[in-house]
């Protein structure tokens, strides 16, 4: 297993790992997020095979309106 930082925290990945895997192993099913690796905005489209890699800093921002 190799390590990332996830919304600021250490995070124990598998190899081989995308967004889309990721997010579903943390049960992250929001209808809006936005995904950033190293500070870089991830289109959605390209989640299945936009790979992580160690040392990589993750954040997936659940996006919601209020009043």
């Amino acid at each position: 297993m190799q390590t990332i930082t996830l919304n600021n925290r250490p995070y124990q990945y598998t190899d081989g790992a995308t967004i889309t895997s990721l997010m579903a192993e943390n049960n992250y099913d929001f209808s809006h997020i936005i995904a950033k690796i190293n500070g870089t905005v991830i289109e959605e489209d390209n989640w299945p095979e936009t790979k992580i890699t160690a040392g990589d800093n993750v954040e997936l921002i659940h996006v919601f309106g209020g009043g």
